[in-house]
């Protein structure tokens, strides 16, 4: 069943008297659980015309004396009371926990995920997320699992980009009415500068490094082949022995000086700090593909060179929030 919510919500935080649902909204650190000052519940505009027509057939039956109508009411009735209750209990209880998201560069969208938790014997179905108006995902949870659901956010400028309020609905199981919550748990990602498109590299940045010519560092006599390392440089990966035993190995080199490069701050031709930066985003970039090992220099912040996947996350994030607060 689609999930196309039936009802545009305003932002009640803005409302006055409506301002109790904003307090209970969070932000939250990372967990919450869904009790029934929680969640609240409408009519979908099925349900608004469900209703009509029932208030038709009552005026009907009055007006005719006919007992089958009040019958037909009643029982109609009955049926609708049954479904709000099954629409608001599909999302009453569950637990919510923040999954964070992952470093994107600007101008991506960044990915939120939220872990729900169903501790209840009865399957959740039709569960949606949505923010700002737009819906992003729907999960089903078996009884007493775990699932995530996950909703984007447009990346507009680096540093941390903070997740904010999203509203978690369901309209299952009729449509008649649609059962909702406005949580924030306090999620970020950072957001690294955008790269420029390319970056040529200062004649004097490079230098070879006599002390660290060690096993596995140099780039000259071939010295064997070991299993594949996480952060390890796809460029040393060995395709050929790959092909054989469908496992990665990577080419380790010795008697050679290890190639370094100093990303500098005072290096950079830029007029613009953000120009600046986007210029020493793509540096890094280039220099981890290539599997040199770089190290960054700007104004309070020196990371010594290195090589690998965590690296060059610290390099991105110590420019991504730089001139943070």
């Amino acid at each position: 069943m689609s999930l196309a919510s039936s009802l545009k919500f305003p932002d009640f935080a803005r409302k006055p008297g409506l301002r109790f649902i904003s307090r209970r909204s969070g932000p939250f650190s990372g967990e919450v659980v869904l009790d029934r000052s929680r969640v609240y519940i409408l009519p979908t505009k099925i349900g608004v015309l469900f209703g009509l027509l029932l208030i038709i057939l009552l005026l009907g039956s009055v007006n005719y004396g006919k007992s089958m109508g009040y019958i037909l009411v009643f029982l109609l009735a009955g049926m609708g009371n049954v479904a709000m209750f099954a629409t608001w209990r599909n999302l009453a209880g569950l637990r919510l926990r923040a999954g964070g998201g992952s470093p994107v560069l600007c101008g991506e969208e960044a990915v939120f995920a939220v872990q729900l938790e169903n501790r209840d014997q009865a399957t959740r179905y039709s569960i949606a997320i949505s923010q700002d108006g737009h819906e992003y995902d729907v999960v089903d949870l078996a009884p007493d699992s775990a699932g995530q659901i996950r909703f984007r956010k447009k990346a507009g400028k680096r540093g941390l980009l903070r997740a904010g309020r999203f509203r978690l609905y369901t309209e299952f199981p009729t449509g008649l009415f649609v059962a909702w919550t406005w949580i924030d748990l306090s999620m970020e990602c950072v957001v690294y500068p955008r790269p420029a498109v390319r970056a040529s590299r200062p004649v004097a940045d490079l230098t070879v490094d006599g002390e660290n010519d060690i096993q596995g560092g140099g780039l000259e006599e071939f010295a064997g082949l070991r299993k594949y390392q996480a952060g390890d440089s796809w460029r040393r990966v060995s395709w050929k022995a790959a092909a054989r035993s469908d496992q990665l190995h990577t080419k380790e080199f010795a008697g050679g000086q290890p190639e370094m490069q100093w990303i500098e701050w005072n290096a950079i031709a830029a007029s613009g700090v953000e120009a600046r930066l986007s210029i020493m985003a793509r540096m890094v970039m280039d220099a981890e593909n290539d599997g040199r090992r770089y190290g960054l220099r700007m104004p309070g912040v020196e990371i010594p060179p290195a090589l690998g996947g965590r690296h060059y996350r610290h390099c991105m994030k110590a420019l991504a929030l730089y001139g943070s607060s």
